[in-house]
């Protein structure tokens, strides 16, 4: 197998998204198949991980070699491309200013239905090339839901409905996950991979019985009714080996739009790709996928339980994307998802336009001003000082040259649609 990598070269997109452990256990990957070389690519000035550490800025700051494109093509309308740079540069006010009258206050109880409404305004073909986003999941489906509603009164979404299952994503972090008191009766849990001492394998989702927070336990029931107690802190929790979800309902119907929330490599389902509801019939729902394809999917099949409206997503789901126009939904104060990063990604989306719908737009700018949505990892909290220096820089690299990465590549980054500060670091494993 090492053989058939030898002159592989992995490109990782998105860099910034990845967390410090995602990080290396890429790496280590890469280093054990002999992957010639492994190529991030990535803003920094975007998002984060959900999960900690932010390794992408930290190898820069550590000395990898880095090339930076810094011309940016995607926004073709000169306004919103000088707003993109005033928000890349953190003047927030003067991409206020760009921006203008498309940088609107509403209600605070009608934020998800103005942005709703823009959306629907469109035409179906400018819909079809338009982004709808909220940062939280919960004004997410808040929009999603308004924008189904007159989707069926409009009759677009039609004919008869059927009722399935839902795992909704509770969105842990692996500290999260760790702990007992996380988990409440009804949650699932999906392990990815299998341990043998629980008795589970790899894909399983077993239900959550019971818990005991006092001694870190949580009482799992399998398909079969048989109970197994698992210690998350001890097993699989602490390591991200699982996913836990909430349970709830969802009704398709044809016309529905649906995203797939989890990979299914047998029928080539990628997670966040879409799909449109084309049929219901006998208990069975019958999709159309991206590429053309039918899916025809039993109402008990365990794959609906993995699927969301499309009409609306999160800042984080979208950020990879490009469209011509781009409507987006932002609280004024929302403690963690209000910043600049989140910000900067809800306008940068857009070729053409861009909306930003909120609930005061004064506030919203004050509170951007102030919000870099920068995370601070351990290493600079624990060591301010001694990060900056020159010597700390070489200390890091060599740590990375112990684990096989080399801080002197070679060759070109390939060139993106869109660079706005995009960097690319290469490293030769």
């Amino acid at each position: 197998m090492r053989a058939a990598f030898r002159k592989t070269v992995l490109v990782v997109d998105e860099g910034s998204l990845a967390s410090t452990v995602q990080a290396r256990d890429l790496l280590r990957i890469a280093r054990e198949l002999r992957i010639a070389k492994v190529v991030l690519v990535g803003d920094e000035k975007q998002l984060d991980a959900v999960d900690a550490g932010k390794p992408f800025a930290q190898l820069q700051r550590a000395g990898m070699k880095t090339a930076v494109m810094d011309e940016i093509l995607r926004q073709k309308d000169p306004a919103l491309k000088a707003a993109v740079e005033a928000s890349l540069a953190g003047d927030v006010r003067a991409a206020f200013e760009r921006l203008g009258p498309n940088v609107a206050g509403v209600k605070p109880d009608n934020l998800a239905g103005a942005a709703a409404a823009r959306w629907l305004k469109l035409s179906p073909e400018a819909r079809e090339n338009a982004g709808l986003m909220a940062p939280s999941h919960a004004l997410r489906e808040r929009i999603n839901a308004i924008v189904r509603e007159r989707l069926i009164r409009d009759g677009a979404i039609r004919g008869p409905a059927l009722e399935t299952e839902r795992l909704v994503s509770l969105g842990y972090t692996r500290a999260e996950k760790s702990l007992a008191a996380s988990y409440a009766e009804g949650h699932a849990v999906a392990f990815h991979r299998a341990y043998k001492r629980l008795g589970v394998g790899k894909g399983d989702e077993l239900r959550v019985a019971g818990t005991d927070p006092k001694t870190g336990t949580v009482a799992l029931e399998k398909a079969d009714g048989r109970t197994v107690a698992w210690q998350p802190h001890r097993l699989a929790g602490s390591s991200g080996g699982v996913e836990v979800y909430r349970s709830g309902t969802m009704e398709l119907r044809e016309g529905d739009r649906i995203r797939w929330t989890k990979n299914d490599a047998g029928l080539g389902l990628v997670n966040s790709q879409t799909a449109e509801v084309v049929g219901v019939k006998d208990r069975t729902v019958t999709f159309r996928l991206e590429d053309g394809r039918p899916l025809a999917l039993h109402r008990d099949d365990p794959r609906l339980r993995h699927v969301d409206r499309a009409w609306a997503s999160t800042v984080h789901a979208f950020q990879g994307r490009t469209v011509d126009t781009v409507i987006a939904a932002m609280e004024a104060n929302h403690p963690n998802l209000t910043t600049q990063k989140t910000f900067y990604v809800e306008i940068s989306r857009a070729r053409h336009h861009a909306e930003l719908v909120t609930d005061d737009r004064d506030a919203l700018r004050e509170r951007l001003e102030a919000a870099t949505g920068e995370r601070v990892a351990t290493l600079e909290a624990a060591e301010p000082e001694r990060a900056k220096t020159p010597e700390a820089g070489r200390e890091a690299v060599s740590d990375l040259e112990r684990n096989g990465v080399s801080p002197e590549p070679k060759g070109r980054i390939m060139e993106q649609e869109n660079a706005c500060d995009l960097r690319g670091i290469e490293m030769d494993i």
